[in-house]
């Protein structure tokens, strides 16, 4: 590879688009009130009065080959140009029109309905444009979509760049469901049809550990960042705490994580540990440093984990050292078991970005850690992949990191199951992430002591 190659370009995903699109159903709902508006009864409080009692999408019954409608809904009128919907892997800058809601003529209902497999999960918004075009508010969009805009931009045909545009602009007015069952975050919704992953609970009356933010510098990077470290209330059994360790930690803890650790802790499901969350710091640090990037390895294995030990007894065993990250931070998580066994035996990676690096920049090489596994030395001892259906640039080098561990440990003698694949209905979607990463907490750390 030519030294001369900008790293940032070699995170960029291949441009793999999506083979099909979900088709649109039709809602009875939807049919009778437009056949009611037809007809000259334009009166929708009765139909807005049962939405908020059963809140949104409505959900249909499952058809004989496992399907539900999913309508989802906004309330407006002429104030409104346009109102689209932005679901997870289903809506994108390619797809504005097949993503505008439609409004029953007269009245006051938006609608868009999706025929989707029963266990769909996904994180939603919705952005009413406003007729008048007025501007959405400065820096509505985050930086990370910002970062996407340029990048889709960029990366269009100049013929699509108007729509690209067009789709991000509409983007800065996207706000939450204020009518939906689930709420990710501040800004996003979130549709979990009937048979989607169940998402645990945590009691409300367990017992709270308690959370502290750090400030924690790295000589090795150069700069210094947060670290909240959760304390639960249950303490180990042999006075030492097992570590897990997550990357892009700002996200779980404002989730919040707290919470639900400290449940699933106090009732046995998870044994006691520490949770350590680690923060990105901004959008160019995280590109960089979760991109198979040796310092930033270097400070978890060699300034993260003495500066922990000075705050609490944490073990120094690797099978009780856990790493967890999604996309890029699931690449890392992998990359740095792989580059450190004897730091970091358990894996969580989440949607990790195995097609890196991009190969359009890098002269053709690409799924690096392929290779890396199989030329690995030593394996960790367990190791949890997750990625979704709706996933189409990484699902593939997933399950085929997945067959090269699988085709390694054996080499190495370890058990057949040490290396498990989850493929989840879903997309790169933090309403699929937290379904999935108390589950598969569980499964690494079911040899441990409770």
């Amino acid at each position: 590879m030519s030294r001369d190659v900008n790293p940032t370009l070699m995170t960029v995903p291949p441009r793999l688009k999506r083979a099909t699109r979900p088709p649109r159903g039709v809602s009875p709902l939807i049919t009778d009130l437009e056949r009611a508006a037809a007809e000259g009864d334009t009166d929708t409080e009765a139909f807005w009065e049962r939405v908020e009692r059963t809140g949104t999408p409505i959900v249909g019954e499952r058809d004989d080959q496992g399907r539900r409608t999913a309508t989802f809904l906004w309330r407006g009128g002429d104030e409104l140009a346009d109102v689209i919907l932005t679901a997870d892997r289903i809506a994108a800058a390619d797809s504005y029109e097949r993503n505008r809601m439609e409004r029953i003529p007269g009245t006051d209902v938006w609608h868009l309905t999706y025929l989707m497999r029963s266990d769909w999960r996904a994180s939603y918004s919705v952005a009413p444009v406003p007729a008048d075009g007025t501007p959405a508010p400065e820096n509505a969009l985050s930086a990370t979509t910002r970062t996407r805009r340029e990048r889709s931009l960029a990366l269009s045909d100049p013929e699509d760049r108007p729509a690209v545009a067009r789709w991000f602009d509409a983007l800065a007015h996207a706000r939450p469901d204020p009518r939906a069952r689930e709420a990710l975050d501040a800004h996003h919704s979130v549709v979990s049809l009937p048979e989607a992953p169940s998402r645990l609970r945590h009691a409300p009356d367990a017992p709270r550990g308690t959370l502290t933010r750090h400030t924690l510098a790295s000589e090795r990077l150069g700069n210094t960042r947060d670290v909240w470290i959760h304390r639960p209330a249950r303490e180990p059994v042999d006075g030492t705490w097992t570590v897990a360790i997550l990357l892009d930690g700002r996200t779980w803890h404002d989730l919040p994580l707290a919470p639900l650790l400290d449940g699933l802790i106090a009732d046995g499901t998870l044994p006691p540990m520490l949770t350590v969350m680690v923060d990105s710091l901004d959008q160019a640090t995280r590109t960089r440093e979760l991109a198979c990037h040796d310092p930033f390895v270097d400070f978890l294995d060699t300034e993260l984990p003495p500066w922990l030990g000075e705050l609490h007894p944490v073990t120094g065993d690797p099978g009780r050292t856990l790493i967890a990250g999604q996309s890029l931070g699931g690449l890392t998580a992998l990359y740095a078991a792989l580059r450190r066994p004897g730091r970091f035996g358990r894996v969580l990676s989440q949607s990790g970005s195995y097609w890196w690096p991009n190969p359009a920049v890098t002269g053709g090489e690409t799924e690096r850690t392929v290779r890396l596994v199989r030329e690995a030395d030593a394996l960790p001892e367990r190791v949890h992949l997750s990625a979704g259906l709706h996933e189409w640039a990484l699902l593939g080098a997933n399950g085929r990191v997945h067959e090269a561990l699988i085709e390694r440990g054996r080499e190495l003698g370890l058990p057949g199951d040490f290396a498990n694949f989850t493929e989840y209905n879903g997309g790169h979607d933090k309403a699929c992430w937290r379904v999935d990463l108390p589950h598969a907490l569980i499964a690494l750390t079911e040899d441990h002591a409770r």
